[in-house]
């Protein structure tokens, strides 16, 4: 999560400065923090007062249930406080990108390296299912990299106990139409299943650089999803890797009988099919993906930056020709004046 400089000056809540906002929406802002005492640098979600009652549950849910959760592929939670009427979720920084970023800017991923991935994500999950918690909204932008090649998945915000009544009420839909599974996309009860849906997507999408269910708008995703109806990943991925294809197809199957009956179970057949070998180069090869994003978003940079230079140059030169021609004008005018003048 790289911060983009946003706020110009630091504001001080609790034990906590504020410094720049890296992500906002109608009810919550996420800023980069400094932990006075421990001068540690966290990341700060705060609600707006403006904010409804359902979100207002849905934040200190996501407070709960991520600080139950311990394993090192699940972001740390290490405060949540209110003041006033605003409340604070204080979380683990991570400097890094997130797999967002990874699919834009290298999709098709390799076979090898999406199983890398997806295997990290998949214990992470599993370890949250242990605990009878769905997470519900697993999609690249809640799964952060590390620099150092560590993978976190984030946002447990429309998490659901299992074994808990559900916050909100049947047919209402949770999540990103993108990433849902047929029974969630139809407003039905969930279960762990539906994470290996969501999960079968995100491996879909690293290995093809395309969604398997896409439309205009959310009804038109829905239905899709509903159907059941995508392109097989083995005929769109350039590796066309058959095995990793059955792993996707199965994760994605509408029938609940045919679909990995857990995430445990699809991490192990995704463990089998990148090798153990391949296993312990992991965060060297996470790291490596980091590393090779930012150096090109970097020289996007510089390479926007000189052509707007260049741009304004160009402007420079045009405004001073054309004060140029003005004075020769101007000049001509008087000296043609000036001769009318004297002839007379």
């Amino acid at each position: 999560m790289s911060a983009s400089t946003m706020s110009k000056e630091p504001r001080f809540v609790g034990n906590y400065k504020l410094l720049d906002v890296i992500g906002h929406g109608g009810m919550a802002r996420v800023y980069t923090a400094i932990q006075m005492p421990l001068n540690r640098v966290v990341v700060v979600k705060e609600i707006s007062k403006s904010s409804d009652s359902e979100f207002r549950k849905r934040f200190k849910n996501e407070a709960m249930i991520t600080a139950a959760l311990d394993h090192p592929n699940i972001i740390a939670i290490h405060d949540y406080f209110t003041v006033g009427q605003t409340s604070y979720l204080v979380m683990q920084y991570i400097d890094g990108i997130s797999l967002a970023d990874v699919i834009e800017n290298e999709a098709p991923l390799h076979p090898v390296t999406a199983g890398l991935i997806a295997r990290e994500i998949c214990l992470a999950v599993s370890h949250a299912h242990k605990s009878s918690i769905i997470h519900r909204d697993i999609k690249p932008t809640n799964v952060l990299i590390s620099k150092q090649g560590q993978l976190k998945i984030t946002d447990f915000g429309v998490a659901k106990d299992a074994t808990a009544r559900d916050l909100t009420s049947t047919g209402t839909l949770i999540g990103t139409p993108c990433y849902m599974s047929p029974e969630q996309a139809l407003g039905k009860r969930l279960s762990g299943q539906s994470d290996v849906f969501s999960l079968g997507i995100v491996l879909y999408e690293m290995v093809t650089g395309k969604k398997p269910f896409w439309g205009e708008t959310a009804e038109e995703i829905t239905v899709k999803i509903a159907r059941g109806r995508y392109k097989s990943p083995f005929l769109i991925d350039p590796h066309h890797s058959y095995r990793l294809a059955r792993i996707i197809n199965k994760a994605l199957k509408k029938n609940l009988n045919r679909r990995y009956e857990s995430v445990a179970r699809m991490c192990s057949d995704i463990e089998n099919f990148v090798g153990w070998k391949n296993l312990a180069h992991g965060p060297q090869e996470f790291s490596r993906l980091v590393t090779s994003i930012e150096l090109k978003k970097q020289t996007t940079t510089v390479v926007r930056k000189m052509k707007k230079d260049k741009k304004k140059k160009g402007r420079r030169i045009s405004l001073f020709g054309l004060y140029v021609l003005l004075i020769v004008v101007v000049a001509t005018f008087i000296l043609v004046l000036f001769r009318l003048l004297f002839r007379q």
